[in-house]
């Protein structure tokens, strides 16, 4: 309680004198609980008036990976003390740090107190501790809402699902094969800009002018599906562009059994498409142009014949031989016609091949897999023939060397831009044979002879290389005509 004066103690304050010194009872006679708890008392003022002693420190071994730690533990402490010291040690927050290794497999927790948890019998037994953690930044939850697809209402997940992709056309019936055209143009950048200046903002797609008109019509209704298609987020219809189609070309808008339209072609489609986009537009038809350079000679005449074509494909003809698109040029290109022959006054066999003379921006191969095939024995009396499929696999590289095919002034053209390509891969090579001197003295091997291997190895122990003389890499010969000459710099 506080003290509260009375008026005695006020009136009359006690002297300033020493307390006297309480008269010690004795212990005997007492009874057995007082002495027990005036041993108590004793032990316990004994205890107060010692100086505290200082707990003593622990050199303990951590395995943090790959690294070694030795730290000195205040057994006072507790696990979080522990992971603090290591923090300043390794960078790594207290909060992701887990330590392991303690007898039982215990982790050291936070509010583990280090001194009963077994650190002492720890380091006795030269023991470490596991410890697991990283310095990463820690992933920080998004400061925006997520928001799924799956959560949208219905009219907003596919715009969702299309945001980053171009949106697909939708099949109208047997449809796929123009479809497949429309996209293959839509990703000709080059197409849809000369589309634009062609056609401009305010044509309309009349079709009452005949052909002309019709050709216009088509190449306005493709620059507006391309433009539909490149602001919506949703699947496109072509009504207008299928429309029109069939309309300048009947062969589409055949009917088969039930009413439902046949499926056509998509080389066919491509061919009548892209065709008519050309003749409206110069800039479309220099797109796609290849130029031809025929020459043809006679072998009972001996007369020759020189002309100069202009297609907007390059056929792969697929024979029982053709494995490879290359291959399959080489048979387009290699001509047999019949013509009329001034000398002998009727029709005779030329035979001969053609040329690229002009390479387009954009080549387009068409692989040839559609024949007539003609009725045999085996077929119905009064049969005619029918389409047929050649389902042969050939094989295209992802880049396409036009050079073989091509003629000797274009060759001119290429030559500079193939000389410079073929120079890099060269200087490259030496450089990786240079790196490793095993691999130089096996291309020495089997470059030459024995002799030149013999010279080769010699030249390696001195430490001279046999393919550098006065600081010149030694250049090998390259046939620019040969088919496996590197991808040409030009267009295609």
């Amino acid at each position: 309680r506080a003290f509260e004066p009375t008026r005695r103690n006020a009136a009359f304050p006690a002297p300033d004198r020493p307390p006297r010194a309480r008269p010690r009872r004795p212990s005997k006679g007492l009874r057995p609980a007082t002495r027990r708890r005036r041993q108590i008392r004793s032990r316990h003022r004994l205890l107060r008036s010692e100086p505290k002693r200082a707990m003593p420190l622990l050199q303990i071994g951590v395995k943090w990976g790959k690294e070694a730690l030795e730290v000195e533990v205040d057994t006072s402490g507790t696990g979080l003390d522990l992971k603090t010291q290591l923090f300043s040690l390794t960078g790594v927050p207290p909060d992701r740090i887990k330590l392991m290794g303690l007898k039982g497999g215990k982790a050291v927790a936070d509010d583990t107190a280090l001194e009963t948890c077994g650190l002492e019998e720890l380091a006795k037994k030269n023991k470490k501790l596991m410890m697991m953690g990283s310095t990463a930044a820690v992933i920080q939850a998004p400061a925006t809402e997520i928001t799924f697809v799956e959560d949208l209402p219905e009219d907003e997940q596919m715009a969702a699902s299309m945001k980053n992709f171009s949106p697909g056309l939708t099949n109208l019936g047997n449809t796929c094969y123009m479809n497949s055209c429309l996209q293959c143009l839509y990703a000709i950048p080059e197409l849809r800009a000369a589309l634009e200046e062609t056609c401009g903002a305010g044509s309309s797609g009349d079709n009452s002018a005949g052909n002309n008109a019709g050709g216009r019509a088509l190449a306005t209704a493709t620059r507006d599906l391309f433009n539909e298609i490149k602001t919506s987020n949703a699947a496109v219809t072509p009504f207008r562009f299928l429309a029109l189609l069939r309309q300048l070309f009947p062969q589409f808008a055949q009917v088969g059994q039930g009413g439902v339209y046949s499926q056509q072609d998509a080389e066919e489609c491509w061919s009548q498409i892209v065709g008519s986009l050309a003749r409206e537009a110069p800039a479309i038809h220099d797109l796609f142009a290849i130029h031809l350079d025929m020459k043809l000679r006679s072998e009972e005449t001996s007369e020759e014949r020189v002309e100069t074509l202009t297609q907007l494909t390059l056929k792969c003809n697929i024979t029982i031989d053709v494995n490879h698109l290359g291959e399959g040029f080489k048979v387009a290109l290699n001509e047999e016609r019949e013509l009329r022959s001034e000398i002998a006054g009727r029709d005779v066999v030329f035979r001969g091949n053609s040329l690229v003379s002009r390479l387009p921006p954009v080549l387009t191969a068409h692989l040839v897999r559609m024949f007539y095939k003609q009725a045999s024995n085996l077929d119905a009396e009064g049969s005619a023939g029918n389409k047929a499929k050649i389902l042969r696999s050939v094989t295209f590289p992802e880049r396409l060397d036009m050079y073989e095919f091509v003629c000797d002034a274009l060759k001119e053209t290429l030559d500079p831009a193939r000389r410079d390509k073929i120079e890099a891969e060269e200087i490259e090579a030496m450089a990786r044979l240079k790196a490793d001197p095993r691999a130089q003295l096996n291309a020495e091997v089997k470059a030459g002879t024995k002799e030149e291997a013999d010279k080769a190895l010699e030249a390696m122990k001195t430490g001279e290389s046999s393919d550098i003389d006065g600081g010149s890499t030694k250049r090998v010969k390259t046939d620019e005509s040969a088919g496996g000459a590197a991808p040409s710099a030009g267009a295609g």
